[in-house]
């Protein structure tokens, strides 16, 4: 499981009553980096993506497995661009052998999706911005068990250290180190108050290692790309229809929390009938003229309808979709994406 955590502090108590500082108050002394850390406000992730409108944060944790030599890795990647619109989340894992490797960058109504080095367009017909940070944190808080990574870290962890620290005055930078009987970490905190934009931390026991970077401001940039394949819908209709008494029925529904909308003109409905197992288009049907009735050349009739649940005027979530058909023989449907060039659901 990852950890991802993301740590933000203020520095209070830097003053007391009886003492005046003039200069370089932010600098941090052991026992105050220890009581920041302590602070219930020091791990809140949601904090920070408000205060935040660019932000971006990444984290790599390694593990290993001395008795059988195993090795794997786990790293996330998840930025945001408020004023832009623009998000992206990117997940990489390498596990006993198994390598699965994907970005999501979304920006306005258009996707970019990323699968190992291939880089692929789509398109949502409603776009609906929503902060990255916070819709993985309610994933992760919705489905404990899920592929999600965490927002959260107990800070006890480095209860007790003994913190040895540099600072740079004129960029604010501090660097701290310690280690224990079993873990060795590296802290770097910018700013005044300071704040935490970096961890690592090695285990000395078991090889674990994890690290943490944070970005925020002019350095977080997310590109776009649209000189890349455009991906179709993924909105079919069933391999097994259903065998009426004088006709045979294709129907799908739309699952709820689909979120990538169509336009109902950018797809199109194909009656396909064939022998030998190979068809051919016999009927077509624009989504958008539903619901609709023709006869193709054999004298069978194609009817399609669409139930546009919300009505919305677009192809959503929990609408359904039906072609049904008195031809007989080798028949089959299938759905034609304009705007993609490609038959729907043919991903990758």
């Amino acid at each position: 499981m990852v950890t991802t955590m993301l740590l933000t502090m203020s520095l209070t108590g830097c003053l007391s009553e009886e003492t005046v500082c003039t200069e370089n108050c932010w600098k941090l002394d052991s026992d105050s980096l220890n009581e920041l850390l302590s602070s219930p406000d020091a791990l809140d992730i949601l904090h920070l993506a408000e205060i935040h409108d660019n932000l971006r944060v990444s984290t790599l944790t390694e593990v290993s497995s001395q008795g059988d030599s195993q090795q794997g890795s786990i790293r996330w990647n998840v930025a945001k661009q408020d004023a832009s619109q623009r998000s992206s989340i990117g997940m990489a894992i390498s596990i006993q052998g198994t390598q699965l490797d994907t970005e999501e960058v979304v920006s306005g109504n258009m996707t970019n999706i990323r699968v190992g080095s291939a880089w692929f367009q789509g398109r949502d017909a409603s776009p609906e911005y929503v902060d990255p940070f916070a819709l993985l944190a309610l994933q992760g808080m919705a489905d404990p068990d899920g592929n999600y990574p965490p927002f959260g870290f107990d800070p006890s962890i480095f209860s007790g250290f003994e913190w040895t620290i540099t600072a740079d005055t004129p960029s604010t930078q501090q660097i701290a180190t310690a280690n224990d009987e079993s873990i060795s970490s590296i802290l770097e905190l910018v700013g005044d108050p300071p704040l935490l934009v970096g961890i690592q931390m090695f285990n000395l026991e078991d090889g674990t290692s994890f690290r943490l970077d944070i970005e925020t401001g002019q350095d977080v940039s997310i590109d776009f790309r649209s000189d890349v394949p455009r991906i179709p819908s993924a909105v079919t209709f069933p391999t097994n229809p259903y065998k009426l008494e004088d006709a045979t029925e294709w129907t799908t529904v739309i699952p709820e929390g689909f979120i990538m909308e169509v336009l109902p003109s950018e797809l199109e409905v194909h009656g396909l009938s064939g022998n030998d197992g190979s068809l051919s288009t016999t009927a077509l049907m624009r989504l958008s003229d539903a619901p609709v009735n023709i006869t193709d050349n054999h004298g069978s009739w194609w009817e399609l309808d669409w139930f546009d649940s919300d009505i919305d005027g677009l192809l959503s979530s929990d609408d359904r979709l039906t072609l049904r058909t008195n031809a007989t023989g080798t028949i089959g449907a299938g759905i034609w994406d304009l705007w993609a060039e490609a038959w729907t659901g043919t991903v990758f």
